[in-house]
């Protein structure tokens, strides 16, 4: 008790902190491209846990619902196939809506979704074989926002999907890279349940080439992902030094939409 008692505002802090961290904001590493340009692999952002709900700490239990998902939120949740990985896409479709794709054209509800020729490319400088991807700024609803699709897969499954509705309780979301992303149109609908928040902005963004198959993976284990962490960061310095590795200073603080 004599313990409790010295420490109890420092118990406190903690807790509150602890708190934040699982009711509040979410950190998350991008571990591929196929949120590319929009969010790029090796970034750093912070979701905001309790856009959606309010959870007990540490648990998946919600208190209540704080508020609804708008079509082109960028949202993070629980892979449904498996759940200990978290996934972060836009979320395109929501429940009720009639998606579909024709040679990549997005439709909802029988309307095509607006998109058009971005006239800059900055913003793909470091995207890998950028030269055959078209950069194009869609219009879904209110949100304008990147879309990249691949010269090479004008004719791919994907490109194509009929007319779907999505069920109450469960949204449809893709990646902006469309072709090259693992999403709604492979696995399916995404239970509201399994949302862990709405992206907000990124922090801190850097990427080193030679470190991208630990970055990337998605199936590594706690003691793993600390061995890695340790071992991208002696890594990413001496690669940043030698010109191989980057440091993307004008993501800092952008947020996301």
């Amino acid at each position: 008790m004599g313990f409790l008692k010295q420490n109890a505002q420092l118990i406190l802090m903690i807790s509150a902190l602890l708190a934040l961290r699982w009711s509040i904001v979410e950190p998350y590493v991008v571990p591929t491209g196929s949120m590319e340009p929009t969010l790029k692999t090796g970034d750093r952002l912070y979701a905001l846990k309790c856009a959606y709900d309010l959870r007990i700490p540490m648990t998946d239990t919600i208190l209540f619902r704080t508020g609804n998902v708008n079509r082109g939120d960028v949202i993070l949740f629980q892979a449904p196939r498996t759940p200990e990985v978290t996934y972060v896409k836009r979320a395109i479709g929501l429940p009720g809506d009639k998606i579909a794709f024709r040679e990549g054209v997005l439709y909802i509800n029988g309307k095509e979704v607006q998109k058009s020729l971005f006239p800059t490319r900055d913003v793909m400088y470091d995207i890998e074989e950028k030269e055959q991807k078209a950069l194009y700024l869609e219009q879904l609803g209110d949100v304008k926002h990147y879309v990249i699709l691949d010269n090479k897969f004008e004719q791919a499954q994907t490109r194509f999907m009929d007319e779907i509705i999505v069920p109450e309780g469960y949204l449809f979301a893709v990646g902006d890279n469309r072709d090259h992303s693992y999403d709604s149109r492979y696995w399916g609908f995404v239970p509201m349940e399994n949302l862990k928040g709405r992206a907000m902005f990124i922090w801190y963004s850097s990427w080193d080439p030679n470190v991208k198959e630990s970055m990337t993976s998605t199936s590594l284990t706690f003691f793993e992902k600390v061995y890695y962490y340790i071992y991208e960061f002696f890594k990413f310095f001496p690669d940043y030094f030698k010109g191989e590795a980057w440091i993307r200073k004008e993501r800092v603080g952008t947020l996301i939409q």
